[in-house]
């Protein structure tokens, strides 16, 4: 259950994508939280040969934006029908890149069967709760030419564990 009081949760997270038609999906245990009507995902990525990367990704107003800390560095901005500037920085390489985002949207909580229980903000909007799915699709470039197509599914749901 989400503590309604700080509004935060252990989730389990399935991060599923799809990079020029090769699936990827990869699970992590992580941390959800809002902040009024923003929605906030950290987890840590570890890699035996490159080590730790934290990730948070923020929600607001129909813009997402992604920050990666460690041995990789990046910011990335998405939103729909939109370019947005972004950067990445390693030990190997550090390059400006573009965002061209396509399509992108949240769905939280199960509406149909929860509608009532859904935690309103004072002016009524409903509030952001789990569980959430978030899909975005996106192409990037770097100095103007295109690198690579993207379809990205975050899925975070209550971690029982």
């Amino acid at each position: 259950m989400v503590n309604q009081v700080t509004d935060k949760a252990n989730v389990r997270l399935t991060l599923t994508s799809e990079i020029e038609g090769e699936l990827q999906e990869h699970q992590f245990t992580g941390e959800w939280f809002r902040k009024g009507r923003a929605v906030y995902v950290r987890y840590t990525e570890t890699d035996d040969s490159s080590g730790e990367v934290r990730t948070v990704i923020r929600w607001r107003d129909g813009q997402l934006h992604i920050a990666r800390r460690g041995v990789v560095e990046s910011e990335q901005n998405f939103i729909a029908g939109a370019r947005q500037a972004g950067e990445y920085k390693s030990p190997f390489a550090r390059f400006k890149m573009v965002t061209d985002t396509s399509l992108l949207w949240m769905q939280c909580g199960d509406l149909v069967q929860r509608g009532d229980l859904q935690p309103q903000a004072e002016d009524g909007e409903l509030l952001p709760m789990l569980p959430m799915l978030l899909e975005w699709h996106y192409n990037m470039y770097v100095d103007e030419e295109l690198t690579g197509q993207f379809k990205i599914k975050l899925k975070a749901e209550l971690d029982a564990g």
